[in-house]
């Protein structure tokens, strides 16, 4: 987890009378904007188990409040992956942490086209900053987006058009398929692109897949509703879903059911949550006060047993080993 200090702010010694206070006001706001920038600017990692065959992942806090998911995972053998990145005002802050992991992504894996899962990419993407080996993702038909989700289907244009446009070598996944993202790190996919689905269409047609290794195993679900997965704990072999981390659904609301989480049995939940959802604040409202399953999906963990839930809008940037 990051450490987060603040420096308290001395002001020169003054009568109180003497300061203007919208002078004091704005530099009050221009001080703390500084500081929570120098706070973001470095991923500050810590130091790598002495190993072989594995990976660090790194999930990301959700910069500026907003929902978002955003991970960075690093081989042992040096590679660099990112799973969605979040939205587009996270850019410049992801962009600097994969600078620092030295400015090249060798595989970029996008569960879904909505902005607040590829908005930092596309950005990225454009900038042309970051060396950008490989993207893996579930292209879905334009047509079907517009007949199933119509509000998002500039963005699905737009997104098909960039990536295609790009110099980037481009993996298109379908259930089954398998890549090595590092040595001794295998991802598997158990969900892609579901036409038979058109509720709730995009999410649903999430890319769903495991990221394992010698010591651990992480199930990454994406924005995945409802509908998905009674569809892929249908049609998966229930070893297939055992993972010792999840991935919340659709950022811990609203996503899969309890009876989906209990087949992964995992040990570990990973939230990309902002604080304000975790605690179920509609509109800055009191807690507990929106109509979003946050509260709802925390009691399915706790009755499930789960050791530790990774929340970004409370543990901040956290490195798992």
């Amino acid at each position: 987890m990051m450490d987060s200090k603040k420096t308290p702010l001395r002001m020169a010694s003054c009568s109180r009378n003497s300061v203007n206070p919208v002078v004091f006001l704005f530099l009050l706001l221009l001080f703390s904007c500084s500081n929570s920038e120098t706070e973001r600017s470095s991923l500050k990692i810590k130091n790598f188990p002495e190993r072989t065959h594995d990976f660090s992942l790194w999930q990301l806090e959700p910069f500026y409040e907003e929902v978002q998911m955003a991970y960075i995972l690093k081989t042992d053998d040096e590679n660099i992956v990112v799973i969605d990145g979040g939205g587009i005002i996270s850019a410049p802050i992801l962009e600097r942490y994969l600078e620092e992991l030295g400015g090249t992504v060798h595989t970029w894996i996008l569960s879904h086209p909505h902005l607040d899962h590829i908005g930092a990419f596309l950005e990225i993407l454009k900038n042309d900053e970051i060396q950008i080996d490989q993207v893996v993702h579930v292209p879905l038909p334009e047509d079907w987006v517009q007949q199933n989700e119509a509000v998002n289907y500039d963005l699905v244009r737009e997104y098909n058009r960039t990536v295609h446009a790009s110099n980037t070598q481009i993996a298109s996944m379908k259930v089954g398929d398998t890549l090595f993202l590092g040595d001794g790190v295998k991802m598997n996919v158990l969900g892609a692109f579901n036409e038979q689905i058109k509720q709730n269409a995009i999410n649903n047609s999430s890319l769903v897949f495991t990221i394992k290794s010698a010591s651990k195993s992480i199930l990454f679900l994406g924005d995945l509703g409802l509908q998905g997965g009674k569809f892929i704990l249908k049609e998966t072999e229930p070893t297939a879903l055992k993972a010792d981390y999840v991935q919340m659904a659709h950022h811990g609301q609203h996503g899969v059911d309890k009876t989906f989480y209990e087949a992964v049995n995992a040990d570990y939940a990973l939230w990309p949550t902002p604080k304000w959802l975790w605690e179920n604040r509609a509109d800055g409202r009191d807690y507990n006060t929106g109509n979003f399953m946050t509260f709802e999906t925390r009691l399915w963990m706790e009755e499930l047993g789960i050791k530790t839930n990774y929340v970004s809008g409370l543990d901040g940037t956290v490195q798992i080993d």
